[in-house]
């Protein structure tokens, strides 16, 4: 048998198991509880837990008493003790019965709900789950404690042996399931107690932690934080209102706004706190309020009502946060905005509106057109010979001329018209409410006397004039695009009349004015989209029939009108400033396509590239062909630059001065089109060349012109005698050849030797690495004069 005695505290000199047999042998059922009632004294609900236990697994067939509890209508495991050698394990668990295993868990619950003791044999604990109960149980009794006919507890009890000696223990421990009955409620009470006692600390702890939280927010908050009564008095305020002036350190409490703000800001913060009280809303404003250091701050003030739990109002809780700094922000974001979007709207130069805002002005003006049955006139303005203004004075007076014109445009037409930039020197001008044709040239007329005024541009007297293009809404379009196509059309008729007047649209105007603005506009294109190529003639030397070099030729190929011919589209180049990138692209890709046939041992002699006077007039010219030379890895020895004879004598000091930095780079110079200009020898003998090119007109007719010949011969003995290579274009004849040969110019191209070949079939040329004259070029020994 076990000994149970260790298992509870001594009562005077006597164990466990005498007390045990005396009140059972011994005493009446009274001095049975009052000796209970000193062994459970100054105990906790898990202890008695514990001990009641206790009391049960002293039965040496116990192997297994679980106690379980009813506590808020649910269930809950108290204390369990199992019989261990050398004495039983006790322990106290407070858990929730359904998160332990090894227990019947329904058959427990059934005990609560009947209220009977339940005796289960071997035969229905097999029945049972593999969880419900430990292994080795033979047999298990569950003995409900009842109060008021109610279960309070049941006593779960296992055995290894057979149930009749289970149930003889059970029957043997009445005096334990009495005394249980009284001590059970003591511990679901004492738990009550003790959860009760738990919730009071957690609220003591969130109310000390919640007036923490609500001092440091009063004191350190940025924030005005304000807790009204319905008369309107302070109760609670932060400390941010002590930077109010009109606050004391004493601060806001005791006070109302009366007493601190002015009086039309207190009296604006009393009716809403009147409103927020009344209405039970929260409302929302912005008030400047000053600081005692003399700054208005702006706060945005929240006001709502404070409930209690019944909810009725009881104050007004007002929350201030200084936006001061948001609302600078948002100010400047603003403003910023505002002039991102004048900026995206208008001409940065002269503050006209620009294309963008231009297209949805006359969006409008033809909406309301249409719907007052009136006319629009759209007046598209040129200034003649810009250019030559912007590129002989500079363009920081060509953007002052640009800005003197729109004042003038301003001032010339009504308020409710518009005037736009729509790019360089380009301006147009939108008359609304038009009904009269003769009130558009008044307008014209008016405007072309005005802006023929004489101007004061950086120090010099300027006289300009404008050609102006007008078409009509609905006449000449009923879109904005139509009506500027149309009015291109006329300006470009203007210009042509002598420029300084005014054209109307006219269904009848030549077609070639159109075709040659949209020539202009697929040739901006063709810059962009990489449609030019380059071709390569020949240049052979007259004595030996070798290949001296290769003239690059630029050709244009329109994906609709096929291979354009330069005397087509150079001139429009020369006209709007396209030839300076079109120069810069041939520059380019010459010397690339040098670089390629030197690197795969095509040997070509000098790569001669022709130069437009605006391209050659660049700023740092020879810089920028120093870039070229060095991106594309050629040697300066390989390349020639040839600039026309006008060219050359135009600014005769500026062009020694480029031609003697690009000499000192090692290149190769020539002038071309000689005998067609005014050349002046005294400057031409100061140019560092190498080559003179005599223009094709001398050569064409050189067997019939006595002229043209004793022009060509003086050429060829000027070139020689100043000790320069001569080069003869044009030639198309044997008998050509064979008189430059025999008068001894150096070399030749044309189309006796080749046609400008495209770069594939130039290379067909090579064989051997050796560039051979075939198919369209006969041997010089077989040239005779007159054949």
């Amino acid at each position: 048998m076990i000994d149970t005695g260790s298992l509870l505290e001594p009562v005077g000199q006597l164990t466990w198991a005498s007390t045990w047999a005396n009140m059972q042998n011994k005493n009446t059922a009274v001095e049975l509880i009052k000796k209970f009632q000193q062994l459970f004294t100054d105990l906790n609900h898990k202890q008695i837990a514990e001990r009641l236990v206790k009391l049960v697994v002293v039965k040496p067939i116990v192997s297994r008493v679980v106690l379980i509890v009813e506590r808020d209508n649910h269930l809950y495991v108290e204390a369990i003790a199992c019989q261990r050698a050398p004495e039983p394990l006790v322990s106290g668990v407070a858990t929730a019965l359904s998160r332990l295993n090894y227990l019947p868990q329904q058959k427990i619950r059934e005990t609560f709900l009947l209220g009977h003791a339940q005796a289960l044999d071997s035969d229905h604990i097999n029945t049972l789950g593999e969880k419900d109960t430990q292994k080795g149980c033979r047999a298990c009794y569950l003995h409900p404690i009842l109060e008021k006919e109610k279960t309070i507890a049941v006593y779960y009890i296992e055995t290894e042996r057979d149930l009749p000696q289970l149930q003889q223990a059970v029957a043997e421990l009445d005096t334990v399931w009495t005394f249980s009955s009284l001590l059970i409620r003591q511990v679901i009470e004492m738990w009550r107690h003790e959860e009760q006692a738990e919730r009071f600390r957690l609220a003591e702890q969130a109310l000390w932690a919640s007036e923490t939280y609500l001092n440091a927010i009063l004191r350190y908050s940025p924030a005005l934080i304000s807790v009204k009564d319905l008369d309107g008095n302070v109760v609670l305020a932060s400390e941010h209102f002590k930077l109010m002036a009109n606050i004391d350190e004493k601060g806001f409490v005791g006070k109302n706004v009366f007493d601190v703000y002015p009086a039309d800001i207190a009296q604006s913060m009393w009716d809403i706190d009147v409103a927020a009280r009344n209405k039970q809303q929260t409302f929302e404003t912005e008030l400047d309020l000053l600081h005692k250091d003399g700054t208005l701050h702006t706060y945005l003030v929240v006001k709502f009502p404070l409930r209690n739990k019944e909810s009725e109002v009881f104050g007004v809780c007002t929350i201030g946060t200084d936006i001061s700094e948001r609302k600078l922000a948002e100010n400047a974001l603003r403003e910023q905005q505002s002039r991102l979007n004048y900026m995206a709207f208008h001409d940065s130069l002269t503050s006209l509106p620009n294309r963008s805002l231009f297209y949805d002005r006359i969006f409008h003006g033809l909406a309301r057109a249409r719907r007052s049955n009136s006319k629009v006139a759209l007046m598209l303005l040129d200034i003649d010979r810009f250019k030559i203004i912007n590129d002989s004075l500079g363009h920081d007076s060509g953007d002052l001329l640009l800005k003197a014109i729109a004042m003038r445009l301003n001032e010339g037409v009504r308020d409710m018209d518009t005037v736009a930039r729509l790019g360089g020197d380009e301006f147009v001008v939108v008359l609304e409410g038009v009904h009269d044709i003769d009130d558009v040239i008044f307008v014209a007329n008016k405007l072309l006397v005005t802006l023929a005024r004489p101007l004061e541009i950086s120090g010099h007297e300027i006289t300009t004039t404008v050609s102006i293009g007008v078409s009509i809404f609905p006449d000449d379009g009923s879109d904005a695009d139509e009506l500027l196509k149309n009015a291109d059309i006329a300006m470009y008729k203007a210009k042509e009349a002598g420029k300084n007047n005014c054209q109307f649209y006219a269904k009848g105007m030549n077609a070639t004015a159109v075709n040659y603005l949209l020539l202009e506009n697929d040739l901006r294109r063709a810059v962009e989209q990489e449609q030019l190529i380059l071709h390569y003639q020949p240049q052979i030397d007259l004595q030996t029939g070798e290949l001296m070099g290769v003239e690059a030729l630029v050709r244009w190929q329109h994906p609709e009108r096929g291979l354009v011919s330069p005397a087509h589209f150079i001139p429009l180049a020369e006209e709007t400033g396209l030839i300076v990138p079109i120069g810069e692209w041939v520059l380019r890709e010459a010397c690339r396509q040098q670089k390629a046939w030197l690197n795969s041992g095509k040997r070509v002699g000098k790569m001669a590239v022709n130069l437009s006077p605006r391209q050659f007039r660049q700023k740092n010219f020879p810089g920028k062909v120093e870039a070229i030379l060095r991106d594309t890895q050629l040697d300066a020895e390989y390349l020639e630059l040839e600039i026309t004879e006008s060219c050359a004598m135009e600014h005769a000091g500026e062009t020694i001065n480029h031609l003697k930095q690009l000499n000192e780079m090692g290149l190769f110079l020539a002038i071309d089109d000689f005998g067609t200009g005014y050349s002046s020898l005294a400057y031409l003998q100061r140019f560092p060349i190498q080559k003179l090119k005599i223009d094709s007109s001398f050569v064409h007719d050189i067997h019939d012109d006595h002229n043209d010949a004793a022009i060509a011969k003086t050429i060829i003995g000027l070139a020689h005698g100043m000790q320069l290579k001569v080069v003869a274009e044009g030639v198309e004849t044997e008998y050509q050849a064979e008189w430059l040969r025999q008068q001894g110019c150096d070399q030749a191209q044309g189309f006796l030797y080749a046609k400008p070949l495209s770069p594939k079939q130039f290379e067909s040329h090579f064989h051997g690495g050796k560039f051979a004259f075939d198919g369209n070029v006969v041997k010089l020994d077989s040239l005779k004069v007159g054949a």
